[in-house]
């Protein structure tokens, strides 16, 4: 009997949020950080390959050696560190499309999208890595997952049973204002319910409620954002790689929107 893809998604989350639950509370940083990697590089590849057609392999992997300096930066800052290892991770692709600039043409094709994809993946998958390492940060990260997915899927129930109103159907026709609204609900609920339970005296009630909803909102644009390139690529899914679920850039899209505004605000206000 064939598993429908609604059906599927809920398997498939089932198998995995109890690994991501084990491997962020438990693991020790040389797993967890090799882990985030693998994550990074599916995510790299999946951009890569909806933008470019066909795909310059030497420059992907160039792409995917400089998600790895980006992410040993996060790991073991030092002053200037991110600028540094993010103008390592840039010059080796720009200097392959100068050495290949007859063979290749479409010169700014080729710099600005190999630049978008460590902007977008290399960069925002490095705040893991940030928020990681800050005080309570495995539970923060945990926080963030939590909060952004629950958020996505009350949007998506909400919006699938109550949606009257498209959002943004140029980029996504079938998200609605109405998704939206439940999606910054959920967001502000689970957020207070999880600091109560897991993170207590760290926000106030009203604090973790309105950091939900800024979340949701965060977690709608990430969204709304990787849409919006799925579908000027004309594409359904980043990828296949998860059954039901699309490709990893699928899952990680809000996260990394949301990973970086929790980062911001625990050093803003809670450094």
């Amino acid at each position: 009997m064939p598993v429908s893809p609604h059906l599927s998604r809920w398997l498939v989350a089932l198998v995995l949020i109890p690994v991501f639950l084990v491997l962020l509370l438990a693991g020790p940083w040389y797993v967890i950080d090799p882990v985030v990697f693998l994550l990074g590089a599916a995510a790299l590849i999946e951009f890569y390959r909806m933008v470019f057609k066909p795909m310059p392999w030497p420059l992907v992997i160039i792409g995917l050696a400089g998600l790895g300096l980006i992410l040993w930066g996060a790991r073991f800052p030092f002053a200037g560190s991110d600028a540094l290892m993010f103008a390592l991770a840039l010059w080796p692709g720009w200097l392959y499309v100068l050495l290949r600039y007859q063979a290749l043409g479409r010169t700014f094709h080729y710099l600005g999208l190999f630049s978008l994809g460590h902007v977008y993946v290399s960069l925002l998958v490095s705040f893991f890595i940030r928020l990681i390492a800050l005080a309570d940060g495995r539970l923060w990260i945990v926080f963030v997952a939590a909060v952004t997915f629950g958020a996505d899927t009350a949007a998506f129930y909400m919006g699938r049973n109550l949606g009257r109103h498209h959002l943004y159907p140029a980029v996504s026709p079938n998200k609605t204002v109405e998704g939206l609204v439940g999606g910054l609900v959920g967001g502000g609920l689970i957020a207070l319910v999880f600091v109560l339970l897991f993170l207590p005296g760290r926000l106030t009630w009203a604090e973790a409620s309105a950091l939900g909803a800024v979340l949701g909102l965060g977690a709608a644009a990430g969204d709304l954002f990787e849409s919006m390139l799925k579908r000027v690529a004309e594409v359904k899914d980043s990828g296949q790689l998860l059954m039901g679920h699309g490709g990893v850039l699928d899952r990680l899209d809000a996260l990394l929107f949301n990973t970086p505004l929790m980062v911001l605000y625990l050093t803003l206000f809670k450094g």
